[in-house]
């Protein structure tokens, strides 16, 4: 049987945890609201089609990170190539 004190270690490290991982979460989604963003600014709103926002979504921070930078650079069909390989768009 734990004491209360164990308990409430415990339970005061899986909100740390909690908070954590929310915060990772936030900083994900700003990444991709940002993608979204210059997407629109530099392309338009009508390339910002459901496809790419759903590519975007599947993208870790890491990955999200190299995307917003390339971008500042590429063309519509670069990107489009770099968010979907060789499926087609």
């Amino acid at each position: 049987m734990r004491t209360m004190a164990e308990i409430d270690a415990w339970y005061e490290a899986e909100m740390n945890k909690a908070e954590l991982k929310g915060k990772l979460e936030g900083k994900l989604e700003g990444k991709i609201e940002s993608a979204m963003t210059i997407i629109r600014v530099k392309f338009g709103s009508d390339i910002l089609t459901p496809q790419i926002v759903s590519q975007l979504q599947k993208l870790n921070a890491k990955q999200l990170d190299d995307f917003l930078v390339g971008i500042l650079n590429w063309q519509q069909e670069e990107m489009s190539e770099w968010l979907f390989g060789n499926e087609k768009v």
